[in-house]
């Protein structure tokens, strides 16, 4: 295979990867194709051996691969049958994703190329989302859950609100593109999330982030006034957004009232999952209960607890926590080294300076809103976070030679 070709199918694999991240937002079925693509591309290219040998020595790559092993391990001792550890095991594939795009964008421009066609895959979503709220089109879906559902749509939403400011807070416009859209347009993702898209977890990500992208390596007494001040905005938008007090009031009363409730309640569910969930942990903190193990020890646990016309007995494979979820199936092990690879992730130091920063602010977003969700390996925001990650974190490799120029006796 010759350099160029070699190089095109790199290119190819880049190119894949970003289609597969817009897709993540719309159609799983084209995420999927930009997936597959990018792995055979980069398979093909020759130099995935290579640019894999360069990755294992930084320690992102490294915990995330030993916290696969223990999830491997897992299987072994699980007592449910091999298609529920498999299928388990396989939503992990998010960590190979982040390996593969931190193997791949090694350019600044195509990282600059990622976060823009990001960006306008999310700003033509919130042009929608704002023209069917207002009543001049009617789209396939609600405003507020456009891109799959609303979850997804918050979290996607704030994700490039903060890209946006990030922009505009390195002043440094990718692909030499005019400044001012993007505090303007940035300001359009946080009204939506505020005022349309009733996501709890896009108000998380949200607020964290902007607070680690306005104080990074600032001084404490700057951050706290930062943080005084994101408060104030924040308790504003909730005073004036009904839809947002609607989400959060809903949310503390379901899971207060969860015991006197008499139907399921989406936060009220959660309680019950995570007191189930502690209550198994009791017996199984050691070592888990094994890979896709834990629906059926959920499942065992509140046949036992629960009257069968009772709600509560409803069994889940999930228990809506991302901590919980790893410590009751791989044990005290499996959380350590899955908390070791997130402070691998936060304390990258080979990458650029400037790209970690945004790469924290959306991180810590992901650990937050996974108190709830196992967002980590879902398939939508777990390839969405890996992709961020992988493209932001990748280090810049050295300019590639141009071809050499043949000279002629004429020219000499």
């Amino acid at each position: 295979m010759t350099e160029f070709t070699s190089q095109r199918l790199i290119d190819l694999a880049r190119i894949a990867a970003i289609i597969a991240c817009v897709g993540l937002l719309y159609s799983p079925s084209v995420a999927t194709i930009g997936l597959v693509v990018t792995y055979v591309a980069f398979l093909a290219s020759g130099q995935a051996v290579s640019r894999l040998k360069s990755a294992l020595a930084r320690p992102l790559v490294y915990w995330g691969v030993a916290f696969l092993g223990i999830v491997l391990f897992g299987m072994a001792y699980a007592s449910v049958p091999w298609s529920d550890r498999w299928t388990d095991f396989y939503k992990w594939r998010t960590i190979l994703w982040l390996c593969v795009t931190l193997m791949l964008f090694d350019r600044t421009c195509w990282k600059e190329r990622f976060l823009v066609v990001f960006l306008a895959g999310t700003a033509v979503a919130v042009a929608g989302s704002f023209a069917s709220a207002a009543g001049w089109i009617i789209l396939w879906r609600a405003p507020h859950e456009l891109l799959r559902n609303a979850g997804t749509q918050g979290m996607a939403f704030a994700c490039a609100a903060l890209v946006c400011a990030w922009i505009t807070l390195e002043k440094q416009s990718p692909l030499g593109l005019a400044s001012w859209i993007w505090p303007v347009l940035g300001m359009l993702f946080i009204v939506n999330v505020i005022f349309i898209t009733d996501a709890r977890s896009g108000y998380a990500l949200l607020g964290l982030g902007l607070f680690i992208l306005l104080c990074w390596k600032a001084s404490w007494r700057y951050r706290v006034l930062v943080m005084a001040g994101l408060l104030v905005a924040g308790g504003m938008a909730f005073s004036v957004s009904p839809r947002m007090q609607d989400k959060v009031t809903a949310a503390v009363t379901q899971w207060s009232s969860e015991s006197e409730s008499v139907q399921l309640t989406s936060f009220g569910s959660r309680r019950v999952f995570y007191q189930n969930s502690v209550e198994i942990l009791r017996e199984n903190w050691l070592l888990g209960v094994g890979t896709g193990g834990f629906g059926q020890a959920y499942g065992d646990h509140v046949a036992r607890k629960y009257e069968v016309s009772d709600w509560r007995v409803l069994p889940t494979t999930d228990p809506h926590n991302q901590y919980l979820s790893v410590w009751i199936q791989q044990g005290v092990g499996g959380l350590a080294l899955f908390l070791l690879w997130i402070v691998a992730i936060a304390r990258e130091r080979e990458s650029s300076p400037v790209y970690h920063r945004l790469a924290v602010a959306i991180l810590a977003g992901w650990c937050v809103t996974s108190l709830f969700s196992s967002h980590f390996r879902t398939f939508a925001e777990g390839h969405l976070l890996a992709t961020f990650l992988g493209v932001l974190l990748a280090v810049e490799a050295h300019p590639e030679e141009a071809p050499p120029v043949s000279v002629s006796p004429t020219q000499t």
